[in-house]
């Protein structure tokens, strides 16, 4: 008694009552439309957006994306060129696009597809962070972006730990040293920095990869700026010995027994293109045979400044300064200038 109806109970009464009927529920439901466009404005898609705004976004994005837009639409292929992407990332997209066009591109990949293993992208970082406060910002943004089914020929940390012994058209033959984690975690090694303008010193590095002929490491060393990020190559006919850097070099004395990639995309540009002309002369018929792999045991046996590829020619940058690691440089023979 004396209640007053809501609103939703007087439109049904008028309803009932109202002969127009029909143009009143009409005229509610367009209301009700009208609401619900004011609260929701219509939905605006993400290639929609203006060309400036794009650029924009495309500045913040990681690998990935920039990977996956070549795919995406014709605009977005147009708008990439044009967008300010970190320069260490348009590198690796313009290496990913190289790699996936080259023809001997697929026969490529077997091995490396059916080894690979996930493993903790960021602890990887956070381990070599622990041993050394600097990370090669090129070698850290393709540890945590790239694709690990775009593997250059198992330098990954997580392809096989082994030693390969053939060369076959999805496989070069040596060890990937990338994948050699004491206790799960990645090893910084000790070279030494031998120059005739100071006196010798450690410097830490990653050993990266070697066979029977060659040894690969990435220099961390900040306190050597012209070195720091790059990637030594050791040849055993330099007459050098497998932890001593000897760069910067006179421009007299360079040769392809010793040499110095200024970056890590630099050395993987090569890598690349040097072993996939070699694979691409092997015989497309010839099936790989995968029966002389050795695989490493760990902990890997150490033995300073040795170029035995089952041994780890160099100790832990963290125990450089214990008193056998000090006594074993003191007494190595290095070779002389």
């Amino acid at each position: 008694m004396g209640h007053k109806p809501s609103s939703n109970n007087e439109l049904k009464i008028v309803q009932s009552y109202s002969p127009s009927h029909g143009l009143l529920e009409e005229h509610t439901t367009l209301r009700q439309r009208s609401t619900v466009t004011e609260c929701f404005p219509p939905k605006t898609a993400f290639q929609d957006l203006p060309n400036e705004i794009l650029l924009v976004v495309f500045s913040f994005l990681e690998l990935k994306p920039y990977i996956i837009s070549h795919g995406v639409c014709k605009k977005w292929k147009q708008l990439l060129p044009l967008a300010e992407i970190h320069p260490i990332r348009r590198r690796m997209v313009n290496l990913f696009h190289q790699m996936l066009q080259h023809p001997g591109f697929l026969d490529t990949r077997p091995w490396p597809l059916q080894t690979i293993q996930p493993f903790d992208r960021k602890a990887y970082i956070e381990a070599l962070l622990s041993q050394y406060p600097a990370v090669p910002e090129e070698f850290k943004l393709w540890i945590l972006e790239w694709p690990a089914r775009m593997v250059i020929f198992s330098i990954w940390p997580g392809s096989p730990f082994i030693d390969y012994r053939e060369r076959t058209r999805d496989q070069v033959d040596g060890i990937n040293w990338l994948a050699y984690l004491p206790e799960g975690s990645p090893s910084l090694l000790t070279l030494v920095h031998r120059n005739p303008v100071h006196d010798h010193h450690p410097m830490p590095a990653l050993l990266i990869w070697t066979d029977e002929a060659k040894i690969l490491w990435l220099i961390f060393d900040t306190n050597e700026p012209e070195l720091f990020g790059s990637v030594q190559l050791t040849s055993w006919i330099s007459d050098e010995a497998a932890i001593e850097c000897r760069f910067p070099k006179p421009e007299d004395e360079w040769d392809i027994c010793s040499m110095l990639f200024r970056n890590w995309l630099e050395f993987l540009e090569s890598f690349w293109d040097r072993n996939i002309a070699r694979v691409a002369s092997l015989s497309s018929k010839s099936s790989p045979k995968y029966l002389e792999h050795r695989p490493m045991v760990h902990p890997v046996p150490y033995e300073f400044g040795t170029w035995t590829p089952h041994f780890r020619p160099s100790p832990p940058w963290v125990s450089r300064s214990e008193p056998q690691v000090q006594k074993d440089m003191q007494n190595f023979s290095y070779p002389d200038y």
